[in-house]
């Protein structure tokens, strides 16, 4: 069975990024697919306090809801980083997270995590150019690689208002499944 996690970045938990996440999973149903979701916005989850103490055990020397989602990426597949573009960036909800997953890397810089784990980031945005928001998540998909998360890709749509609008975009609900099926071929 195939474990997907999902890092919801959002505030909404029923606002467009969950929408398209929703497309995503989709075409996961009905798959031996075990799927959990995070809604960081209702979570304990501080900011990475640059300790390196878990540099020796692998281990966050932080206790809080964190703990949660280090057990079930250490379990997972596949991690989907949903988000909303807040200023040309990830949310502050999902930035936390990202930043707390140094706690993978080793003193000598190779990862604690199992390999290959795919990443998807699925965003949504209401205006500016897609293009400097697919180079923001480019670059943090190779810092993933870096702690030792696998191959990434990136699924962004904009000009987002209302959510039915994303509905009427049969070329993005198309491209949702696509990504929901690569994630499961692990």
């Amino acid at each position: 069975m195939k474990k997907i996690i999902i890092l919801n970045g959002s505030p909404h938990k029923t606002g467009n990024t969950m929408a398209l996440v929703n497309e995503v999973s989709k075409s996961m149903d009905n798959k031996e697919t075990e799927i959990k979701t995070y809604n960081l916005n209702t979570m304990k989850i501080s900011c990475c306090q640059g300790c390196n103490a878990c540099k020796k055990t692998g281990t966050c020397a932080i206790k809080d809801d964190m703990q949660l989602i280090y057990d079930d990426i250490d379990d997972a597949d596949g991690i989907i980083f949903a988000t909303p573009i807040y200023i040309y960036q990830m949310s502050a909800q999902l930035k936390t997270v990202v930043d707390r997953l140094v706690a993978y890397m080793k003193e000598d810089y190779s990862s604690y995590l199992s390999p290959n784990k795919k990443v998807l980031f699925v965003s949504t945005f209401g205006g500016g150019d897609i293009v400097q928001y697919t180079s923001y998540f480019d670059l943090t998909g190779k810092s993933l690689k870096v702690l030792g998360f696998g191959e990434y890709k990136t699924l962004i749509t904009g000009g987002l208002r209302e959510i039915n609008e994303l509905l009427e975009r049969s070329e993005v609900l198309s491209e949702a499944k696509e990504m929901g099926e690569w994630l499961l071929n692990c």
